[in-house]
């Protein structure tokens, strides 16, 4: 696989290598349209087995823990820190994902789109916990805890829209609010799981 690379007594993960030129497109473009999806089915089969591995270890955690422990958070941060091979896969994902509508510009195999769709709930928490002033484009003002700036979803002149500490955002001019996800769908008018993609 792509993302692993073996050394002598460890592996190591690797992310991926910076888009292709337009050269490199020309002369390899007819190629990556075969071997796309063929990379995402590989990486999807890997992450499906890493995802079924940490809820199995999670579930024998909370068996054997004591609900908000620090023993349980302790144990449920090492699973975490053990499958981060998950989260590499998820930017590979989204290496061959933009490689695919680069080339083809097409909808991809519904077989693999549809599998592409589907987020535990370790990946939806994850995406939500992405800062959404990190996708603001514009000036905000620190106020307190959270932070204020001029409404994305209205025209305004003075600035009503409210990032709080939570991931969470709301707008007293439209009324506009919601979590990460429910920003980046508003702001770029994409779906839930192209929002959850775009923010793993």
């Amino acid at each position: 696989m792509d993302h692993i690379k073996y050394g002598k007594s460890f592996i190591h993960f690797k992310y991926p290598p910076p888009m292709l030129s337009d050269e490199e497109m020309e002369v390899f473009g007819d190629g990556l349209k075969e071997t796309i999806p063929l990379k995402l089915e590989e990486l999807l089969e890997r992450l499906d087995l890493l995802k079924k591995e940490r809820s199995e270890k999670i579930k024998i955690i909370h068996q054997k823990t004591k609900n908000g422990s620090d023993a349980e958070y302790f144990l449920t941060f090492m699973t975490e820190c053990r499958f981060s091979e998950a989260y590499i896969i998820q930017k590979w994902l989204g290496h061959w994902l933009q490689l695919w509508q680069i080339v083809t510009q097409k909808p991809l195999p519904s077989k693999v789109q549809n599998r592409l769709d589907k987020f535990d709930k370790f990946e939806v928490e994850r995406a939500k916990q992405y800062p959404i002033e990190d996708l603001y484009d514009g000036q905000l003002k620190k106020t307190g805890r959270r932070l204020t700036g001029l409404c994305p979803f209205h025209k305004e002149s003075t600035p009503s829209f409210f990032i709080f500490p939570d991931h969470h955002f709301h707008c007293y001019g439209c009324g506009e609010h919601g979590d990460t996800i429910a920003f980046l769908m508003k702001l770029k008018g994409l779906t839930f799981p192209e929002a959850v993609r775009s923010l793993l």
